[in-house]
């Protein structure tokens, strides 16, 4: 019989591992302006490199999204933290661009294993009823690995170089790949689908599932590249250091785990609504973005807007990518729908790098901004079509 660990090491470990991988994600965005002065890539190669990683990771998440539901979660889990922590140890060792943009690939593609397996772990843990709580929390460790990563990142390239905003990620993701390996082949699976529940054409036929296709794949734009870009921002628009740009970084996922945190209780007043609370998000934050269009004169201003876009934007995260997909938990299907919601979103985001990687080279950031507003205008629209305030919309 196989040892059973208590719930709550079992949850805090799926927690921790979700965090670590922010920190092997956000490290490269922290390391950019320094590794764009020493010569190592330009803007317009670093937003390829994004671009490589979102689309690479879209991609993933699709694939074992649908593998996830049929592979036990603690393999998916673990081979996605080994393969994380080996890709950063490398460029690690060889920054150079080629090596980087060959292994942020290989580590987009892994970090795509976790996301969908956690959640089966959560229904296979406490049950849907009680997953249902349970995932709300789980979802504030993006933003607590979003901060967890700015720091750490920052503390690295600041005392020992960049190198190091790698390798201490990559021997991080790698020990917790060995302890998910032994703790989550404990948790029970669940039953997996029949081999034909589910197919690929049903993602596009499915209404429900097709309706929040575009407004992810737009709020991904918005939301991945956010944190993609801010560090350059905050340095070449109110020319400050990376250490002073740190702090105003910072706050964006401070902030972000706020909305993270408000979001069970946003989730009971809208009677389990989520397409409303999407809705109400993308009018705020296309007014915010719209501020961000004006000259804003001090740094904290910009900052306190794209936190709190940062913040509803998180809200939006979790009623696509968390909240949707637990409603197909009686289809077994938890998994497969989450990936197909993380493809249109990470579609999104890497579209939205290479082409910020281009409109933002001269150091002017109003396209991107320009983007936001039309993307959240477009978005409401069509999850209107949705009847997001009629009770169980989707």
């Amino acid at each position: 019989m196989k040892k059973r660990f208590p719930q709550g090491f079992v949850f805090l470990l799926c927690y921790v591992s979700y965090v670590a991988i922010y920190a092997a994600r956000l490290n490269l965005s922290m390391a950019s302006p320094g590794m764009i002065a020493a010569g190592m890539m330009t803007e317009v190669q670093y937003g390829f490199i994004g671009s490589v990683f979102f689309v690479t990771y879209a991609c993933g998440r699709l694939l074992n999204g649908v593998i996830g539901d049929r592979t036990a979660p603690w393999v998916m889990v673990s081979v996605g933290l080994l393969f994380t922590g080996i890709s950063n140890l490398l460029i690690g060792v060889v920054p150079t661009y080629i090596i980087i943009l060959i292994f942020w690939a290989i580590n987009a593609y892994a970090q795509s294993m976790l996301w969908s397996s956690l959640l089966r772990c959560m229904t296979g843990l406490y049950g849907k009823e009680k997953a249902n709580k349970k995932v709300p929390v789980l979802v504030s460790s993006v933003s607590v690995g979003n901060i967890a990563g700015i720091i750490l990142s920052t503390w690295m390239v600041d005392s020992f170089g960049v190198r190091w905003a790698f390798l201490l990620p990559g021997l991080l993701t790698v020990m917790l790949g060995i302890s998910t390996a032994v703790v989550l082949k404990t948790v029970p699976e669940g039953p997996k689908p029949e081999k034909q529940s589910f197919p690929v054409g049903e993602f596009f036929r499915n209404r429900k599932i097709r309706g929040i296709l575009l407004p992810a794949l737009f709020h991904g734009v918005i939301k991945d590249n956010i944190g993609s870009w801010m560090a350059i921002y905050f340095v070449t628009k109110y020319a400050i250091d990376l250490k002073s740009s740190a702090w105003f970084v910072l706050l964006i996922p401070v902030v972000g785990m706020v909305g993270r945190l408000a979001y069970p209780m946003c989730y009971k007043l809208s009677k389990q609504r989520e397409h409303m609370i999407s809705v109400i998000c993308f009018v705020l934050c296309g007014v915010l973005a719209g501020v961000l269009l004006l000259d804003l004169p001090l740094p904290i201003i910009a900052a306190c807007c794209l936190s709190f876009i940062y913040a509803l934007i998180s809200m939006i995260n979790t009623s696509m990518l968390s909240m949707f997909p637990l409603r197909f938990a009686d289809k077994n299907m938890v998994s497969s729908v989450s990936g197909v919601a993380d493809f249109a979103t990470y579609l999104g985001a890497g579209i939205g790098s290479a082409v910020y990687g281009f409109w933002n080279a001269g150091g002017d950031f109003s396209a991107m901004f320009l983007s936001g507003v039309i993307l959240c205008i477009v978005s409401i629209l069509l999850l209107f079509i949705q009847k997001p305030f009629q009770k169980n919309a989707t």
